[in-house]
C-alpha cells in the first residue's frame, strides 16, 4: 500500500495540470500505478448483519416433518408458520433462504376444497341419501353455482 501523502501528492500534481507520465517520472512509479493512486477510492465495507444461524439436523428433520404433515392436511405452509411451529431461531428471510437451499420450491396452491377423509365420507353419504330419498330437485337451490355467459366470441 502506498502512503496517503503519496496519494495526495499525485492528486495535487494531476490537478495542477501535469500528465500521468510527468507525475510517474517525478514519483518514480509506473504510469498505471499513478493512475490507480489518483482514481483510488476507499471501499465502504458494509457491516454484516451477524452470523447466520446454523440449522442443525434435528431442526432440519423437524421442519421437514412439519412441511410433510401440512402438505398431507392440505394446509398452506409459510416461512413464518414454520418458524413459529418448529421453534427455529431464524428470521423469515433466513428461513426462505434455507428452504430454497433445501430444494423446496415456492408455488401457487391450486384452488380446491380442503377436506379431510371424514368430511369427504360425510359428503358422499349425504349425497347417497339424497339420491335414495328421491328428492324433488325443483325445490333445491344450489348456492355455489357458476355463472356462464353464452355471448362469447364463439357464441358458446
Amino acid at each position: 500500500m502506498y502512503s496517503d501523502e503519496l496519494k495526495r501528492l499525485a492528486k495535487y500534481q494531476r490537478d495542477s495540470g501535469k500528465t500521468l507520465k510527468e507525475i510517474s517520472n517525478n514519483l518514480n512509479l509506473s504510469v498505471s500505478t499513478v493512475q490507480c493512486l489518483i482514481c483510488y477510492k476507499p471501499r465502504n465495507h458494509k457491516k454484516k448483519m451477524g452470523r447466520r444461524c446454523k440449522v442443525t439436523s434435528k431442526m432440519s428433520s423437524r421442519i421437514k416433518r412439519f412441511v410433510a404433515k401440512s402438505n398431507a392436511d392440505y394446509c398452506k405452509v409459510t416461512a413464518r408458520k414454520i418458524i413459529s411451529e418448529c421453534s427455529v431461531p431464524l428470521k423469515k428471510r433466513g428461513m426462505n433462504y434455507w428452504l430454497a437451499k433445501s430444494k423446496y420450491k415456492y408455488r401457487k396452491i391450486p384452488y380446491e376444497l380442503c377436506l379431510n377423509k371424514k368430511e369427504k365420507k360425510n359428503r358422499v353419504d349425504k349425497i347417497s341419501n339424497w339420491i335414495e330419498e328421491n328428492i324433488n330437485w325443483d325445490s333445491v337451490i344450489f348456492s355455489d353455482e357458476k355463472r356462464f355467459t353464452l355471448d362469447g366470441p364463439d357464441n358458446w
